[in-house]
């Protein structure tokens, strides 16, 4: 969808969210039930409707510490950080883009904040990351403006090494050095063990039922009950390579069903499907990947004590100063 004209404050655009389920369906057999590679079952199918409900209890659990302190993060250094905004830059009125899975989720949020904020237009972006990839060339494309890009929560940059540079490096290809696009990238770096895994295995048992109900979403998406809670369990694991936590969905008994499309979904006893990695990487793991996407780091800021989240204030890295805006 290409968009000629600035939309209205608190409208959504259909990105590609009306296609959501061939997308989901498309990532299941890419990343889950394609041989010979891992088994991992795709993020994207734990932000249905049900999960985002879910997640707003999740991230303010008392040891849920990420949200809570990425928020401390932007209170103290909020102010330094916009005072990196290229002098040059247009920046009134500001339209925000939010991107969501989940459409009434979506609604709900871009119509509060463009009723609370003043100065800042507020859009919808309904679909999947790869769908906003597509879109944000369509937006202003003439316009001089800078384009910000803002990736809280750990998200970018949250795989292995390999991986996440690639997607780095497709965001970094949008990026205009001439215009001052900038991106603001959040990263938990946290290594005490104990807090990382308190963070994910809360008593209430609220992450293991936000876990089984991406298993649940893939039910619906590939059309046929393979997933029945009785055959799988849910386990927390720390990994040794990396300061990385993840969940492992592990069968109990063989798992095998046909469903729609000449699709077999077969899992052995004891077959593993990994799912929601979160990464631990220190400011230096950061700067090799963001050298390996194209990415030059322009400032770092960290929350206050103990915490180990950081925010990345990020340009496209080239050879001419006066590209990257006057850097």
């Amino acid at each position: 969808m290409r968009v000629n004209h600035e939309p209205s404050n608190g409208q959504g655009i259909d990105i590609g969210g009306s296609r959501l389920d061939e997308s989901l369906r498309n990532m299941l057999i890419s990343r889950m039930l394609t041989p010979g590679k891992q088994c991992v079952l795709p993020s994207a199918l734990l932000s249905d409707d049900n999960g985002s409900s879910l997640w707003r209890e999740l991230n303010r659990m008392p040891d849920y510490y990420q949200t809570r302190d990425e928020i401390a993060l932007l209170e103290v250094h909020g102010r330094e950080i916009a005072d990196l905004i290229p002098h040059n830059a247009i920046l009134k009125p500001i339209h925000y883009y939010g991107l969501d899975l989940s459409l009434p989720n979506l609604q709900s949020a871009i119509s509060h904040l463009a009723a609370s904020l003043t100065h800042i237009r507020c859009h919808g972006l309904w679909g999947t990351f790869d769908d906003a990839l597509r879109f944000v060339p369509t937006i202003s494309p003439s316009s001089a403006r800078p384009r910000w890009f803002l990736s809280l929560g750990s998200v970018l940059g949250n795989d292995f090494p390999a991986p996440a540079a690639a997607i780095l490096s497709r965001w970094s290809a949008l990026m205009r050095p001439a215009r001052g696009d900038r991106m603001l990238l959040g990263m938990d770096a946290t290594t005490d063990a104990a807090r990382i895994w308190r963070s994910y295995h809360d008593p209430g048992g609220l992450f293991g039922r936000f876990m089984r109900g991406g298993l649940e979403h893939a039910n619906r998406v590939l059309g046929a009950a393979w997933y029945r809670p009785e055959d799988w369990e849910v386990a927390g694991v720390m990994s040794r390579e990396y300061v990385m936590h993840r969940f492992v969905f592990r069968a109990r008994r063989d798992v095998r069903c046909e469903a729609p499309g000449g699709v077999t979904i077969a899992f052995p006893e004891g077959h593993e499907i990994d799912c929601y990695e979160g990464f631990k990487f220190q400011p230096e793991e950061m700067a090799s990947q963001f050298e390996a996407a194209g990415l030059k780091q322009l400032g770092m800021w960290k929350a206050p004590e103990p915490s180990g989240i950081y925010e990345y204030l990020l340009c496209k890295e080239t050879t001419s100063k006066a590209e990257n805006g006057g850097e």
